[in-house]
């Protein structure tokens, strides 16, 4: 009797089977048809900061090389507030479809998940990773009275004068504010933050003497640099810089694993088809490595950052990390 029954029953397993098959050959070939006519109307950028910043410029640089490479309109929105939140918010509810993208900071991804107890959004779950677009490189930099000349002297300093030291920082919860942090940790000095409202603020009380050093925007510090009002420490950036390639990293002066710059990002909703995903990144790294486009970086002070997918998901995971625990143990808090 098992036998009679187990034989239809294999039976419409196998065809239950094919169909299943032909279901998935069915659908398979449809997301990768329309990865391929992708996109058909105009894209959406959300951009949490205002026009003019670092990130907006980011995006409209990279939009307008995706937009020449579409033949498509793709449109900037800026909706600010929340540390660039409320535009992840909205993404990260938005259609999957790869009509709605994020370009941002790496803050709301990093930072922001420890200096706010409420997100309106997933920072691991929610988005799906596209590609790096640029880095602003941050340097340490000092007085030229300053009685240290290098990042390995200024620890030893430090730590010969404990808690004597102050540094510039362009405010609370700023990407410098967290590399003085992070950099005095792990090398075990004890240091006194002094916030300012920017970057430029700060490199203006190092130069005239106000806090012996300071961590600031690479590209600001470099013409104080030439003309001698301040001098260049490490950079922030796990690598050298192009903009200074003979100045060392911080993580080179003997903080290993050191790594932290003003990032800009792409990313789309969860669940945005894989084969859009993958388009988006070709056609984004393509545009990034244009030397017109890498020239427009250059100009904003900018290295240009091509990665795949799931780079910019490690890039952001270990972010994530390293910045929670520096924020965790600075006792970090918004202003």
């Amino acid at each position: 009797m098992s036998r009679i029954v187990s034989r239809p029953v294999a039976r419409a397993a196998v065809v239950l089977s094919c169909l299943a098959w032909g279901a998935a050959a069915a659908v398979l070939p449809s997301f990768a048809a329309a990865a391929d006519a992708y996109p058909v109307r105009p894209v959406t950028i959300l951009v949490g900061t205002a026009a003019g910043g670092p990130v907006d410029v980011s995006a409209r640089i990279a939009a307008e090389g995706l937009a020449k490479r579409w033949g498509q309109p793709v449109v900037i929105e800026n909706k600010v507030g929340a540390s660039e939140g409320i535009a992840a918010s909205q993404v990260s509810r938005a259609a999957p479809d790869g009509y709605t993208l994020y370009v941002s900071s790496t803050n709301p991804f990093t930072n922001n998940p420890f200096l706010f107890t409420k997100l309106g959004y997933d920072p691991a779950k929610g988005f799906a990773s596209i590609g790096g677009i640029s880095e602003i490189p941050m340097a340490f930099v000092s007085n030229p009275k300053a009685p240290f000349q290098s990042m390995a002297s200024l620890v030893a300093y430090a730590k010969a004068h404990p808690g004597e030291l102050s540094w510039a920082s362009a405010g609370v919860g700023t990407m410098n504010h967290v590399a003085g942090e992070w950099a005095a940790a792990d090398a075990g000095i004890k240091v006194v933050q002094v916030p300012y409202k920017g970057s430029g603020p700060a490199l203006t009380a190092v130069v005239s003497g106000d806090t012996p050093y300071g961590v600031v925007s690479l590209v600001q510090a470099l013409p104080f640099v030439k003309n001698g009002a301040v001098r260049m420490l490490a950079v922030t950036t796990g690598k050298r810089t192009s903009m200074a390639p003979d100045v060392s990293t911080v993580a080179e002066s003997g903080v290993p694993g050191f790594d932290l710059a003003i990032r800009t990002v792409m990313t789309a909703p969860a669940g945005t088809p894989a084969a859009i995903i993958d388009k988006l990144n070709a056609d984004l790294n393509a545009v990034l490595q244009s030397p017109e486009i890498k020239a427009k970086f250059v100009g904003l002070g900018a290295d240009v950052i091509v990665t795949s997918p799931a780079e910019l998901t490690a890039l952001l995971e270990k972010g994530r990390a390293d910045i929670g625990r520096v924020i965790t143990n600075a006792g970090i808090k918004p202003e």
